[in-house]
């Protein structure tokens, strides 16, 4: 007579406790992470990464289940910010962008050729759990003073009214201001008094800072 003789399988993965939730930033652990997991396979209770390392344990608390999905899909995220050029620290990622990309010229209405780097900006916000977002506007030194601060206040507001719009992003999210033709990052004239185009063009621009 044949019996029939129960068999337990256990299937281990590399330990994902290199992963210090008090040290999101190790490279090392992170890499360590992100292998066990995909060793492991969703299939097998394994977390789906779609986001930062450094937002598993604030993330995770918010969902649960099997192939628990995250925040955002990590790739794109780096993607987006070096598509951007943003400049990454500990406590904000910044971001500049070109008036003559979102507006036309003399406007404060975003152009349709401007959606595709507001929306990389509107990922990082999301993905990095932004806790407050800055959005200044610059002009260059052409024309009245009062009139360059005005302009400068609308195109930072409409960048704002952007993101709530489009990609639904609480308003209290945001602070806007616009500095006019006070912060220049670039001569607007050259040495001998001549308009300079290049340097007025980086002067015409919108600076994002998410805190983080």
């Amino acid at each position: 007579m044949k019996k029939l003789i129960p068999i337990l399988f256990f299937f281990i993965s590399s330990p994902v406790l290199a992963w210090d939730g008090n040290n999101p930033n190790d490279p090392s652990a992170q890499l360590e992470a992100i292998k066990a997991l995909q060793k492991l396979g969703p299939n097998r209770g394994a977390l789906k990464i779609l986001g930062l390392p450094e937002n598993l344990q604030e993330s995770s608390k918010l969902t649960s289940g099997q192939g628990l999905t995250l925040v955002s899909d990590v790739e794109n995220l780096n993607k987006a910010i070096a598509d951007l050029g943003a400049e990454v620290t500990q406590t904000k990622i910044e971001v500049e962008l070109s008036s003559d990309i979102l507006f036309d010229f003399d406007k404060a209405t975003i152009k349709p050729e401007a959606h595709e780097s507001l929306k990389k900006v509107a990922l990082i916000i999301r993905a990095k759990t932004a806790k407050k977002v800055f959005i200044g506007g610059y002009t260059d030194s052409k024309g009245d003073d009062a009139y360059n601060l005005s302009l400068s206040e609308k195109r930072a507001m409409a960048v704002k009214n952007w993101f709530v719009e489009n990609e639904k992003i609480m308003p209290t999210f945001f602070t806007t201001q616009g500095f006019g033709e006070t912060q220049s990052v670039a001569p607007n004239t050259n040495p001998d008094g001549s308009d300079n185009p290049e340097g007025r063009t980086k002067n015409r621009r919108v600076e994002i800072q998410i805190q983080i």
